[in-house]
């Protein structure tokens, strides 16, 4: 035993490690995220548009309204009794002036003359008991909330106010198109421009893939729960996709294709500080070269000097070994 244990110490056995050779592929840089599904058309109605009370609610949760459709009827008896004395006005004052007419076509020439001033006073009253009329009836008409959109109605709040006391929309109509709503880091939003598509997958549909494409990135960045910068970018999704609001979806964006790059696995990097390693085997031997690494999936890497396809590099290198050392490939 003594014997095997001194060989061991004079003549040590080479590191057996486990190698991997450099494939050139084509690699898709992912950015992932979770988003929401909502709305790209919607109508909220608060307390504050509001002109006056709420006299009737026409609508329930989940119908569906069209265009021109009365969401909600305010209290009107003030406004309409404006607008009963304004058409009662304006009857008066096209009474005054039929009335005037038909005295002036008989009447001799002289006294005719006489009579176009009259006519000419009473042509503008009826011009401002017309505008009067016309403010009337469009007050009168601003107490009928109407649907400004074909959609669903999802919220109805007479009060106005949540279970928090904050305020709530009255009412919410939304229309039959969706979008994808994510939030990314300020570091991914800067690699993410309109038109780029993503993969999408949603959690309560385990079995359905669709494709989506960016359709904005904000201007501007908002604190998140951590407090790091989150930029919002909107998708909308090809084809049919009837994820109802709000769920919640997966979003993996494609930012980058390259075709047919190196690539090796994560494992095979060694990080020292800011630079990238991999040790090529070589007659028995490791080579330490530097590398610069490209665009990147959750598994793999590109890598844009340093490597060529064809060559063996370690994986998940042992922290002692050094380069020039002998190994054995396992």
């Amino acid at each position: 035993m003594l014997l095997v244990a001194l060989i061991a110490v004079l003549y040590p056995q080479p590191p057996r490690v486990t190698t991997t050779i450099v494939q050139r592929q084509t690699l898709a840089n992912k950015i992932f995220a979770t988003g929401t599904v909502k709305p790209i058309s919607r109508q909220i109605v608060m307390s504050q548009q509001l002109t006056g009370p709420i006299d009737q609610v026409n609508v329930q949760v989940g119908q569906h309204v069209r265009v021109g459709d009365t969401l909600l009827q305010l209290n009107h008896a003030a406004q309409l009794a404006s607008l009963n004395a304004a058409k009662a006005t304006v009857q008066q004052a096209q009474a005054a002036l039929n009335q005037t007419k038909a005295q002036q076509a008989p009447a001799p020439r002289g006294y005719q003359a006489q009579l176009a001033g009259t006519i000419a006073n009473e042509q503008s009253s009826l011009a401002q008991a017309e505008a009067q009329l016309a403010q009337a009836q469009a007050a009168y008409d601003a107490t009928f909330i109407k649907a400004k959109l074909n959609g669903t109605v999802v919220i109805v709040n007479p009060e106005g106010i949540d279970s928090n006391g904050n305020p709530s929309p009255v009412v919410e109509v939304v229309g039959p198109a969706r979008q994808l709503v994510i939030e990314v880091s300020e570091v991914d939003a800067v690699q993410i421009r309109p038109g780029m598509s993503a993969d999408v997958t949603a959690d309560a549909y385990p079995e359905k893939h669709w494709k989506a494409t960016v359709t904005q990135v904000s201007d501007f960045a908002v604190a998140g729960a951590s407090g790091t910068g989150q930029v919002e970018v909107d998708l909308q999704v090809k084809g049919p996709f009837t994820v109802p609001f709000g769920f919640q979806v997966n979003v993996n964006i494609v930012t980058e294709t390259k075709q047919q790059v190196p690539v090796i696995p994560y494992s095979a990097v060694v990080q020292d500080g800011e630079q990238y390693s991999a040790y090529v085997v070589q007659g028995g031997r490791v080579k330490k070269v530097d590398i610069t690494l490209g665009i990147t999936t959750d598994q793999e890497v590109e890598v844009t000097k340093g490597l060529q396809a064809g060559e063996a590099v370690v994986v998940n290198p042992p922290t002692s070994l050094k380069d020039g050392e002998a190994v054995s490939v396992s």
